[in-house]
């Protein structure tokens, strides 16, 4: 499987998990040391980020649709660009996303995310 159809496919593995209220599933797909890049600072590792997805975030829920714009593949690393649309929650929204994945034994997980709602 190429590098581009590996993470394609744990986007829309991520955004099915998300769909289906499985937000363990959903946080699944990154890196035990993840970086989230948020509006209000840094959220650090995955542990961190599964109890803000269960804590402040959990209401936000909808429906989440992603466009995946590029795939830059970089080896053991890759990027991708894409565009999010968030709808049916208390808090609709869309924007843009940037994503790095690094090749793990477990397969292709999320190491940093900077997503960003567009104005």
């Amino acid at each position: 499987m190429s590098v581009d159809d590996a993470v394609r496919d744990v986007i829309e593995a991520q955004c099915m998990a998300w769909n289906d209220g499985d937000i363990p599933g959903f946080v699944s797909y990154v890196h035990p040391d993840v970086v989230y890049v948020t509006a209000h600072g840094l959220v650090q590792g995955r542990e961190q980020l599964l109890e803000a997805y269960r804590g402040d975030w959990r209401g936000k829920g909808g429906t989440l649709a992603v466009s995946v714009e590029q795939v830059m593949d970089h080896g053991n690393a890759a990027n991708a660009i894409l565009r999010y649309w968030l709808s049916g929650s208390a808090d609709d929204r869309s924007g843009w996303s940037l994503l790095s994945f690094v090749r793990t034994d477990a397969g292709w997980k999320i190491i940093a995310d900077s997503t960003h709602r567009s104005p």
